[in-house]
């Protein structure tokens, strides 16, 4: 994969950090990062860095070296090697490249703040809320970063305006800044790397176009530090985030002290402004915040049972309904099954629903083990083949007569 023509722009308000890519077999795409505050546009910072790190695993993934023409921190340059080894010690696909780059140069700013990338749902909530009075004063989180882009479908422009004004609400109460980011990055890579894989290398790639104003990001966990040693990788972990730092920033990656359950117990239960508007849905069926219906609700919500505050969260259903929860499947990758079990040890511990008990270990029995699934991969490999040789061509013309129509 090559990176060129690498430019900053200010048009407006907006501040822009682009390159062309070559990503696809067939033609060239420009990505993108971007701030629309124009007090803003000196948090960003002018170099290769955010195309590297978000290009090395899709490299990986095609076999083909990474060229940069353009400079990236001397100590990412580091950085991502480490990663790679990490990577291909997954025994996933990814093979060894070379990453060859122009120019290597060591950050010279000293910036002083210190941010948590901030989606609203468990985890970076629990995050925020750990160190929002941290007795070490540099690493209390001052500002919020929220990308549009990545977990919110860019169709999906409804969900997106809700969460922002929720997330903006959330900042002005607690009294912490709020950068709202943009890229086009998710659906350049992720037909070639699963986000579950890519998305590390993503938003290590936000925090080094921000790196003009952040001397430290926390990266918020998605499985405790027992659970990352068990469970099939993800693209943010221990043995991963701290490599994408740079000379002036660091990736901290947080949380590993805690499974998702003692999350709800310990910080979100807790804490009313996390159950005012607590989000953790990607269906947004019938334009709902939380659809109380999908994998993610249900489990957020038996968790929130357990600590005895799902009749206080504003943003989900007061009722389980257990035929729901027995009919949704595990799936693997997503560590689904450590979710479920804690859940359901939680229960047992309180003696609570016992129908809900039963629902849980039907779901644990209906186990789906994603790589191992033939129509999956079929299906895979055919969006991967449209992407990289049609730019998406037949997925866009397919989608409005079998995908989802969003407002």
């Amino acid at each position: 994969m090559i990176v060129r023509d690498v430019r900053l722009a200010r048009t407006g308000d907006a501040t822009v950090l682009s390159a062309r890519c070559k990503i696809r077999k067939l033609g060239w795409d420009t990505v993108y990062y971007s701030v629309e505050n124009a007090a803003q546009s000196a948090d960003v910072y002018n170099d290769a860095s955010p195309f590297a790190t978000s290009l090395l695993l899709p490299s990986m993934k095609q076999g083909e070296d990474l060229i940069i023409r353009g400079s990236i921190s001397q100590q990412l340059y580091k950085g991502m090697h480490a990663v790679m080894q990490e990577v291909l010690d997954w025994n996933l696909g990814f093979k060894p490249i070379e990453i060859k780059v122009d120019e290597v140069a060591a950050d010279t700013n000293t910036p002083h703040r210190t941010a948590v990338f901030f989606s609203g749902g468990v985890d970076s909530f629990y995050t925020y809320l750990k160190h929002k009075n941290d007795p070490v004063e540099a690493d209390r989180v001052d500002t919020f970063i929220l990308v549009n882009g990545f977990d919110i479908d860019r169709r999906n422009r409804q969900l997106w305006n809700r969460t922002l004004r929720n997330i903006t609400a959330i900042a002005a109460a607690e009294k912490v800044d709020l950068v709202v980011a943009k890229s086009n990055i998710y659906g350049l890579v992720e037909p070639i790397v699963e986000w579950d894989y890519s998305h590390g290398g993503c938003l290590a790639a936000v925090g080094l176009f921000l790196r003009g104003a952040f001397r430290q990001v926390y990266i918020a966990s998605t499985l405790s530090a027992e659970e990352q040693s068990e469970q099939i990788p993800l693209g943010t972990s221990l043995a991963l985030d701290g490599h994408w730092s740079a000379e002036s920033i660091s990736f901290v990656h947080d949380g590993t002290e805690a499974t998702r359950l003692n999350k709800v117990l310990w910080q979100i239960a807790q804490s009313p402004i996390a159950l005012e508007h607590l989000r953790v849905c990607y269906k947004n069926e019938d334009g709902a915040y939380n659809c109380g219906k999908c994998d993610k609700c249900l489990r957020t919500m038996t968790s929130l049972y357990i600590a005895g505050v799902l009749e206080k969260s504003e943003t989900f259903p007061h009722h389980i309904d257990p035929a729901l929860v027995a009919a949704i499947p595990t799936i693997t990758l997503r560590g689904d099954g450590s979710f479920h079990n804690e859940n359901l040890r939680g229960l047992q511990e309180k003696n609570l629903a016992p129908e809900l008990q039963e629902a849980i270990r039907a779901s644990l029995e209906s186990t789906i083990i994603v790589k191992n699934s033939p129509i999956i991969n079929i299906m895979e490999k055919i969006r991967y083949l449209d992407h990289v040789y049609t730019g998406g061509y037949v997925r866009s013309v397919l989608a409005p007569l079998f995908g989802r129509r969003f407002s």
